[in-house]
């Protein structure tokens, strides 16, 4: 059995030196001498990880819509998000999130709480 380095250094000389060609993984796997099924269980393995990213350039304020009371005068503790950030996942085994009208800072507690569930 290939190690997963092996296995990484495989799919980096494809992706490097086989796919510009538009040789199939398949064919690249063959003429290395290496299990096709084998790879593609690894790369699937592999891949189903989350990945980690960093976001740039994250939003300084909101946008907000101040309520007016009724009686005419302005209060500017009553405001509300409008649109906000709109998050929908669905993992290969069918768990499904979904979360509407978050704060750069909720996504922020989200991803952290994901985060741990792996």
């Amino acid at each position: 059995m290939i190690s997963n380095s092996e296995f990484e250094k495989l799919w980096f000389l494809y992706k490097t030196e086989a796919a510009p060609k538009g040789v199939s993984i398949n064919a690249f796997c063959v003429s290395r001498g290496v299990n096709y099924r084998e790879f593609n269980k690894w790369y699937y393995k592999m891949h189903k990880a989350i990945v980690p990213l960093e976001i740039e350039d994250a939003p300084v304020s909101e946008t907000q819509v101040t309520v007016e009371p009724s009686d005419g005068e302005a209060n500017p503790d009553l405001q509300l998000k409008k649109g906000g950030i709109h998050v929908f996942i669905r993992t290969c085994d069918g768990l499904q999130i979904q979360k509407k009208g978050l704060s750069y800072q909720e996504l922020v507690n989200l991803v952290g709480k994901l985060e741990g569930l792996c």
